[in-house]
């Protein structure tokens, strides 16, 4: 008797086998950058470090590298899925995350530092990080050793929080400090449904972009950043006036309480103020002017009610610290380590060829690009602010992060987990999709792999080309973008 071939699998079984295939690949990734976060620890091969020897560094690259395009594929076989699997995918990709050393980052260590500073009394805006002593002082990164943190006071607050809970374990408090990050993102993955369902996407497509992307789980999951914090605020304050459109002030009120953690964040105020006014998808004959005609009465009182409100939950943690504004004078700034900005490599061309310092000319560069951030962010308020504020908030953090003087792939989060409910064309669906490909490339190359910047930057590039020409001539298959086009 012959062997009867079984059917193919068609319609809703072959889209669990494609659900079920993703998440296994993906878990494979994020097993293997577990590896590579001990390899990279003191627990392990030491930390990371162009400094290193050549088989150290290949050995903390290679399951990292590994690692994020099991987690990229594994993601993008995930398109579709609904919001009971996007969730379980989630916790089955970051259960070896939560148990492993930062990822691709000591940053953690700086902010246990912080923490412990607090707890000991010290005014953490005028005793430098390692400089007396504590127990994590010989793990914070060069780069922050010995200056005064930049961080507003509620992301200090929490840092000691974590640390007080630990013990001050060293292990033990790597540990702590997942839970703020853990329950930011879960945060952040309650909210978006709604924020989705109002900007028309589906609620599945807004947690793939949201809680599956890749960057979050490498950055606010294995990496810990605090930046997480910060956006779970703002998104709770954008999904406040969704859910509850007179409560919007208070929606400002916890934007102000994410710009407390990161100053930035103070951007998603726009989209809290105008939920309630905005045209949505306007008629195409309707142009931006007269759509911000139609809202400019409410918009006219709304948005400086709003700023007000922002600035009364960013004021609540720093009259409770005592601390003031003293990070606003902090040493630490950012634009002090490794940076994949564009202002960055631009000054670095210049001191190359020319015989101009670097710091010289990022005096000139860096003002000269958050000139065209700031451009562009009005450029995009003229066009979304009175139909879609929420695509305008996307945007406007995106376009500041890469115009800002320091970037690190996680600070394109900031706007970046609000595209999932942002309706987009093809093209530029293509190019956002080629863009966490390009920064989970460069993270490796640059963290573990210890490659020059332009050098991680250009095959950053070469990676996002490659998967948008992938994307734009179909040759992904069953792997296309979920969102549909404009």
């Amino acid at each position: 008797m012959g062997v009867v071939n079984a059917p193919r699998a068609t319609g809703y079984d072959a889209c669990v086998q494609q659900t079920g295939r993703g998440r296994m690949v993906g878990l494979a990734g994020t097993l293997l950058l577990a590896v590579s976060a001990w390899l990279a620890s003191p627990w392990g091969l030491g930390f990371a470090g162009r400094s290193n020897p050549l088989p150290i560094r290949w050995a903390h690259t290679l399951p990292a590298a590994l690692g994020v395009v099991l987690l990229f594929a594994g993601w993008l076989m995930m398109r579709g899925t609904d919001q009971k699997n996007a969730w379980r995918t989630f916790a089955v990709w970051c259960l070896p995350l939560l148990v492993c050393p930062p990822l691709l980052s000591k940053d953690v260590w700086a902010y246990l530092e912080q923490g412990w500073l607090v707890l000991q009394g010290f005014d953490p805006y005028h005793t430098a990080i390692s400089s007396v002593g504590g127990p994590f002082a010989s793990r914070v990164d060069t780069y922050w050793k010995y200056t005064t943190t930049v961080y507003p006071p509620l992301a200090l607050l929490i840092q000691a929080a974590m640390v007080a809970i630990s013990g001050a374990s060293p292990l033990w408090s790597l540990f702590a400090m997942r839970i703020p990050g853990l329950a930011s993102v879960i945060a952040i993955g309650a909210c978006l449904p709604r924020i989705g369902r109002a900007a028309g996407q589906s609620a599945g497509n807004a947690l793939w972009f949201g809680i599956l992307n890749p960057l979050v789980i490498v950055h606010f999951i294995g990496g810990g950043h605090n930046d997480s914090w910060a956006v779970a605020l703002g998104v709770l304050g954008i999904w406040t006036a969704l859910r509850r459109p007179a409560w919007w002030p208070l929606g400002c009120v916890a934007v102000g309480l994410g710009m407390a953690v990161k100053q930035p964040l103070g951007l998603m105020m726009v989209a809290v103020a105008l939920a309630g006014v905005a045209l949505g998808h306007s008629p195409s004959d309707l142009t931006a002017r007269q759509a911000w005609r139609k809202i400019f009465p409410q918009a006219l009182w709304r948005l400086p009610v709003g700023l007000a409100a922002t600035a009364a939950g960013f004021a609540i943690p720093t009259l409770a610290s005592g601390w003031g504004l003293g990070w606003a004078t902090g040493s630490g700034s950012p634009q002090s380590a490794g940076s994949q900005s564009i202002a960055h490599t631009v000054a670095a061309t210049i001191e190359m060829f020319t015989s101009v310092s670097l710091r010289g000319a990022m005096s000139v560069v860096g003002p000269i690009f958050l000139i065209i951030g700031a451009v562009a962010i009005g450029w995009l308020g003229l066009r979304l602010g009175a139909t879609r504020p929420i695509a305008f908030t996307a945007w406007a953090l995106i376009v500041f992060a890469f115009s800002y003087p320091s970037l690190q792939p996680w600070y394109v989060l900031w706007g970046g987990v609000l595209l999932g409910a942002v309706a987009l064309s093809p093209k530029a669906s293509a190019w956002v999709i080629g863009g966490v490909g390009a920064l989970l490339s460069t993270s490796v190359l640059l963290d573990y792999a210890g490659l020059p910047i332009p050098v991680a930057q250009g095959v950053g590039l070469a990676v996002a080309v490659l998967v948008a020409r992938w994307r734009l001539t179909g040759h992904l298959g069953r792997l296309n973008w979920p969102f549909p086009a404009e």
